[in-house]
C-alpha cells in the first residue's frame, strides 16, 4: 500500500518538536491511501475530507459536529458528512505547533450553548504563520456562545491567556536566541464529569518551577528569561494541566488551591488553577467514561513518550525525568549520546538553557532535584516508549458501538505519517492507531497481552551497548514499533489529532495530515 510521504522536517527541528510536521508539511499528505484496520470485526470509512489541517471536533448531535482547522482559524460545522458552514473565523498564528487547537462543550451545553476554544492569537489581526507574529500572551482559552439556527459562535468571555512568545535566552547573559520558536504549545481541552474545563498547556520552552527547576535553569539570582521566572507568573504558567471553572476562575477543590492562596499575587492565583504539572507536551486528553479518571498522551524529546493516568496534584517529572524515573540513567544516556551530536555540541532538551548533561544519573538524585508543591505526588507513566513513537490524539470508546470487547478501551493516534515499522514483522507503515485495554478496576493499563510490557516500557529501537557514540545515518531508534505489536490496530491514519466517540457509538478519528475525519464502526 502506498503511504503518504510528507515533506521532510529539517533534522535540527525534529528532535525539538515531533509535531512540527503539522505546521510545516501537513498539506502534502492530502492524497494518502485509505487507512486500514487489523481487527476484522471493525470497519473504517471517511466521514468528511477536504478539510485543512483539522485538529479537534465536538459533537452537536448525531452526524453533526464542529471541527477546528489549525491554520485557517476556522470552526466548521459538518452535518451528514458535508461542511455546511464556517461558524467562526479567528485570526490565528499557526507557526509550528500553534493555531486553533482545542474545543470542548460545556457540561450544560444543552441549556447554555457554551463552547470553549484553545487557540493562538496572531499579532497582525489576520492569519499568520510567522513565528514572530504572535501576541505575548497569545495562547487563549475563550468561551463562545453557539447559535444553531444562525450557524455562529459569538465571543462570550476569556477564561485565561497564556504565553505564546518563545524568544528564549540560551544563557544568563545572552538576551535571546536568534530564531524564535513555537513548539510544545499543547492546546487540548476536555470537559470533566465534574463540569470543569481541563486544558493541557505545553511547556512552551519554559524552564522553571513547573518544569521541576526550583531555581530555573540558572544559578539562584539569574532570571529564567527576559520575562522573569522561575515561579509561574502569567509568562511562566506552562507544562501543566489546568482545571478551571467555566468562567476561568480556580475551583476551590483544586489540589494546590490552599498553597496558591498562601502565596498570593499573580503566582498564587495561577498555582490555584493547576491540576498537575511536570508535563512536556501532549496532543491527547481524555476522560474515562466509566471511572471518570483523566488520561493524557505526552511526547518526550528523543526518549520516553508517555501515556499517563493524570491524578490531581500529580508531578510527572519533566524536565528532570521522562518515562519511569527508574530509567533515568537510560534517559540521560539516550539524550546525551545518541542524538545530541546531530543538533548541538553539548545537547539540549529543546533549549540549551538546560543541557542534557544536567540530567541526574540515578532516580534518587533526580527526585531530590524536583520542585515539590505541597501535596504533590511524583507519578510514573502507565506506558512509555524507550524511543519516540510518538502518541498523539487520545480517546475512549464509550458503549458497545464497537462491540462489547471494545467498550472502555483507550485509543491513541500517532504524530507521524511514516517510519514506524510495527516491530519485527514490519507490517505497520505509519499513521498508526493503538488500542489499549484497562484493568478491571480502571486504575491501570492492562498490558498483559505482551509479557515484554510488564515493566510498562516498550523497549523499541536498536539496543546499542554503551558507550553509544554517534548513530548511523538510519539507526532505527525512533518511530519504531517494537514491543507495541499487540497494541496496534490500524495504520494509514496520518497524524491523528483527536479521537471521539460519536452519539451513535462509533469512533471518530481526526487526521490532520489526511485532512479528513474517519469513522470506525462494527463491520457489517
Amino acid at each position: 500500500m502506498k503511504r503518504c510521504e510528507c515533506a521532510r522536517v529539517p533534522a535540527v527541528l525534529r528532535r525539538t518538536a515531533v509535531f512540527l510536521s503539522i505546521g510545516l508539511a501537513a498539506a502534502t499528505c492530502a492524497n494518502a491511501a485509505p487507512p486500514t484496520l487489523t481487527d476484522p470485526t471493525l470497519g473504517v470509512a471517511t466521514v468528511v475530507s477536504g478539510l485543512t489541517q483539522p485538529t479537534s471536533l465536538a459533537f452537536l448531535g448525531r452526524g453533526d459536529f464542529l471541527i477546528l482547522e489549525k491554520a485557517s482559524g476556522m470552526v466548521k460545522r459538518v452535518t451528514g458528512g458535508t461542511v455546511v458552514a464556517t461558524v467562526l473565523d479567528l485570526a490565528v498564528n499557526s507557526s509550528s505547533e500553534r493555531g486553533l487547537l482545542g474545543i470542548a462543550l460545556d457540561a450544560n451545553f444543552a441549556a447554555n450553548n457554551y463552547v470553549y476554544l484553545y487557540w493562538t492569537e496572531s499579532s497582525t489581526g489576520a492569519d499568520s504563520s510567522a513565528l514572530s507574529e504572535v501576541v505575548q500572551l497569545g495562547n487563549r482559552i475563550d468561551r463562545f456562545t453557539w447559535n444553531s439556527a444562525a450557524n455562529t459562535l459569538t465571543f462570550s468571555a476569556n477564561l485565561i491567556q497564556l504565553r505564546a512568545v518563545q524568544n528564549d535566552k540560551n544563557s544568563a547573559t545572552q538576551p535571546a536566541t536568534p530564531t524564535p520558536q513555537g513548539n510544545n504549545n499543547g492546546g487540548k481541552l476536555a470537559t470533566g464529569p465534574d463540569g470543569k474545563i481541563y486544558a493541557f498547556v505545553g511547556d512552551t520552552g519554559r524552564r522553571g518551577w513547573m518544569q521541576n527547576l526550583p531555581n530555573g535553569p540558572y544559578l539562584p539570582g539569574a532570571a529564567d528569561d527576559q520575562f522573569g521566572g522561575p515561579e509561574p507568573g502569567n509568562f511562566h504558567l506552562s507544562g501543566v494541566i489546568l482545571r478551571l471553572n467555566t468562567d476561568g476562575t480556580a475551583p476551590a477543590d483544586n489540589p494546590f488551591f490552599a498553597t496558591g492562596a498562601g502565596l498570593g499575587g499573580q503566582v498564587g492565583a495561577n498555582i490555584q488553577k493547576i491540576y498537575s504539572y511536570g508535563h512536556r507536551n501532549g496532543f491527547g486528553l481524555a476522560f474515562d467514561p466509566i471511572s471518570g479518571a483523566l488520561w493524557d498522551s505526552e511526547n518526550g524529546d528523543d526518549a520516553f513518550d508517555e501515556i499517563n493516568k493524570v491524578v490531581p496534584g500529580g508531578n510527572y517529572g519533566w524536565v528532570q525525568a521522562m518515562g519511569p524515573v527508574s530509567r533515568i540513567a537510560q534517559f540521560k544516556a539516550i539524550e546525551t549520546n545518541l542524538f545530541s551530536s546531530l543538533t548541538a555540541p553539548i545537547g539540549s532538551l529543546q533549549q540549551l538553557r538546560f543541557p542534557v548533561t544536567r540530567i541526574a544519573y540515578n532516580a534518587a538524585t533526580a527526585q531530590s532535584r524536583m520542585f515539590s508543591l505541597p501535596g504533590s505526588s511524583r507519578m510514573d507513566p502507565e506506558l512509555s516508549w524507550r524511543y519516540g513513537v510518538p502518541p498523539s490524539g487520545l480517546g475512549f470508546v464509550t458503549g458497545n458501538g464497537l462491540g462489547a470487547a471494545n467498550n472502555g478501551t483507550l485509543w491513541s493516534g500517532e504524530a507521524r505519517t511514516t517510519d514506524i515499522t510495527g516491530g519485527s514483522t514490519g507490517t505497520f507503515a505509519g499513521g498508526v492507531l493503538m488500542r489499549l485495554k484497562l484493568t478491571g478496576d480502571r486504575s491501570h493499563l492492562d498490558l498483559s497481552a505482551d509479557p515484554r510490557l510488564a515493566d510498562k516500557v516498550a523497549d523499541n529501537g536498536v539496543a546499542y551497548p554503551p558507550p553509544f557514540g554517534t548513530p548511523p545515518s538510519t539507526p532505527g531508534y525512533k518511530y519504531n514499533g517494537v514491543e507495541s505489536e499487540s497494541l496496534m490496530v490500524g495504520q494509514g491514519f496520518g497524524i491523528v489529532t483527536d479521537i471521539q466517540t460519536g452519539p451513535e457509538g462509533c469512533l471518530y478519528v481526526v487526521s490532520n495530515t489526511n485532512n479528513s475525519v474517519y469513522r470506525i464502526c462494527q463491520a457489517t
